[in-house]
């Protein structure tokens, strides 16, 4: 049976078939400071599934894809941020509508995000801002930060072999991060400085554009 008549079988006639999008042929989402607020607030909604990513695990989370070689399938990356396995979307966003809309912030941040990784010098994340303050994390951005990382690299961890005796430190400091728990507002400013410097150390070292890996970027130029 088809993709499509699997899913009117179960679900209807007028449910939405929702597929994966298509990196290559989006081009470039402006994304603001504002969009990233309503992505949290979002995020911080009753009805998602209990495995969904807070803001700052998705940041970390996006974070990650971009800096480190993993190649997967399309939209094999998705179905983590909203806290389910296998391509089945979450009854939050499964309408057309909000689905289109949530994908548009996804993937408007991950865009965002390259652009101020690679910008000269480097910009700050939003979460790594150490002025961010957040809706929908549960505990310590910054280790919540490092969890979305660590799950990005679960992938495919692939790559370690060919990075730097640098580039491996960084990693292991972004990892330990992901331990930490902390209440105090001075933490986050000094541990987000910490993972900003690991990040740039992973980003220099980052694999040419030529390499095979999800999502090149910018999206536009895909």
């Amino acid at each position: 049976m088809k993709p499509k008549a699997r899913y009117t079988a179960r679900y209807g006639q007028t449910a939405p078939l929702l597929l994966p999008p298509d990196l290559k042929t989006l081009g470039t989402i402006e994304f603001t400071l504002s969009d990233f607020k309503a992505l949290d607030a979002w995020l911080a909604e009753e009805g998602w599934p209990a495995e969904r990513m807070d803001a700052a695990m998705l940041e970390g989370y996006l974070v990650a894809l971009l800096v480190w070689p993993i190649q997967l399938s399309p939209g094999a990356w998705l179905p983590a941020i909203w806290g389910i396995r296998g391509w089945k979307v979450a009854a939050k966003i499964a309408t057309r509508e909000s689905y289109d809309r949530f994908l548009g912030l996804v993937i408007g941040l991950m865009q965002e995000l390259e652009r101020r990784l690679t910008d000269i010098p480097r910009a700050p994340t939003f979460v790594l801002n150490e002025e961010c303050a957040l809706l929908s994390t549960r505990y310590f951005a910054a280790a919540a930060w490092s969890t979305g990382f660590i799950a990005a690299l679960e992938f495919n961890a692939n790559g370690l072999g060919s990075r730097s005796e640098l580039s491996r430190t960084a990693l292991e400091n972004i990892v330990a991060v992901a331990s930490l728990r902390s209440k105090e507002p001075s933490a986050m400013s000094r541990v987000a400085t910490e993972l900003r410097v690991s990040v740039g150390t992973l980003m220099d070292e980052r694999p040419a554009r030529g390499a095979a890996r999800i999502p090149r970027v910018p999206l536009a130029a895909a």
